[in-house]
């Protein structure tokens, strides 16, 4: 896709807000585009590789990118990064399909659906054998909904036997091991690998031609390498086994091609944004079926990042007015660029920045 210029008005300019970790010398300035933005806040903070894709009235307006280590890095906006956790709002768009096709009730303990009971995995990410049969009666206390709202009680990860923190249902945290969780249950429930099911479902339907949830050799000439804050090179893992939570290859360009059929679903957007859990109330944030939520139902965005080792990335979206910004990186201090980028297309102060999450 070609890259087209963005002028930042002076209105948005005097709009934004600086917060703990962006510094005056990020804010852009009036007459700047987008691409002169990129790379210079990219350059500031040693990002080598920052990929933008910007929706305006819920159509994907432009793709652009920015090299801040030139000639190290030749930036493309077709580059694949790693997104992390921003695979779990595409999984959930998935889920929210099932229900609303009868195949699965967001209410139903998640149990419901894998007959055999649950074989926990110690090492998801490895071809490791070592598991366990969980046998704790609180797992058929947690529903689909839980999963998707981060409030089963499990932890991010465990390495080693699952075990619960706190019952189900009772506050929020965040779980990736709730999402694979529910991954084997769509899995069982459909018949098919998590790779194939978004294939068919998502990546194929919107055109997401570089995205998958393994690695595919055919990434090779198109990845991008992850740093270090301070410009170390990240050892490459390439994900052959597909895990919902954290295994997501794709570009910015595709993810807003996910992100502008979001919010052209209406019932998507409702059933995403109903019943929010508290995530943090004094910051104003909460949770809902796949997807952070800031504001007071008016003037709400939501939002997700994306965080593995020398990636970082960040989506927010106004379901309001149809307005969303894709931001991806390759540096553990990528949150800087993203930071900057999106509270220069949606104005204004967003409390998330000061999540302890995306500190």
């Amino acid at each position: 896709m070609p890259r087209f210029a963005f002028a930042f008005s002076a209105l948005l300019a005097a709009s934004l807000f600086t917060t703990a970790c962006t510094t005056s010398d990020d804010l852009p300035r009036s007459g700047e585009d987008l691409q002169t933005v990129l790379r210079e806040t990219a350059t500031r903070h040693h990002v080598c590789d920052v990929a933008v894709a910007v929706i305006h009235n819920r159509k994907l307006d432009f793709v652009d990118a920015a090299s801040g280590c030139p000639p190290r890095s030749t930036a493309d906006s077709n580059a694949v990064f790693k997104a992390a956790s921003l695979g779990k709002p595409v999984f959930a768009y998935v889920v929210l399909q099932l229900v609303a096709e009868g195949r699965i009730s967001l209410d139903a303990p998640i149990v419901r659906y894998l007959p055999r009971g649950y074989m926990h995995l110690f090492k998801p990410f490895s071809t490791s054998a070592e598991a366990d049969q969980v046998v704790d009666s609180r797992l058929g206390e947690v529903t689909v909904k839980m999963a998707l709202s981060h409030t089963t009680g499990l932890p991010n990860w465990a390495d080693g036997p699952l075990r619960f923190d706190f019952d189900p249902g009772v506050r929020w945290q965040y779980s990736g091991e709730a999402y694979l969780l529910l991954q084997r249950a769509v899995e069982t429930v459909t018949g098919e690998g998590l790779d194939r099911l978004m294939d068919e479902r998502v990546f194929r339907p919107l055109g997401m031609i570089h995205s998958s949830y393994v690695w595919e050799d055919r990434f090779d000439p198109l990845v991008v390498p992850g740093y270090a804050a301070n410009g170390t090179p990240k050892a490459a893992r390439r994900f052959k086994l597909p895990i919902v939570a954290t295994t997501l290859y794709t570009t910015a360009g595709d993810y807003g091609r996910f992100l502008a059929a979001w919010l052209n679903d209406d019932r998507a957007i409702a059933m995403s944004t109903q019943s929010p859990v508290s995530v943090d109330s004094h910051l104003g944030l909460s949770w809902g079926l796949g997807w952070g939520i800031e504001g007071d139902g008016i003037n709400t965005v939501v939002w997700h990042w994306g965080d593995v080792p020398g990636y970082r990335s960040l989506v927010v979206a106004s379901p309001t007015t149809g307005t969303g910004v894709v931001v991806f990186t390759n540096s553990d201090d990528g949150l800087h660029v993203g930071r900057v980028v999106i509270q220069s297309i949606l104005p204004g102060r967003h409390r998330l920045f000061e999540f302890r999450m995306l500190q």
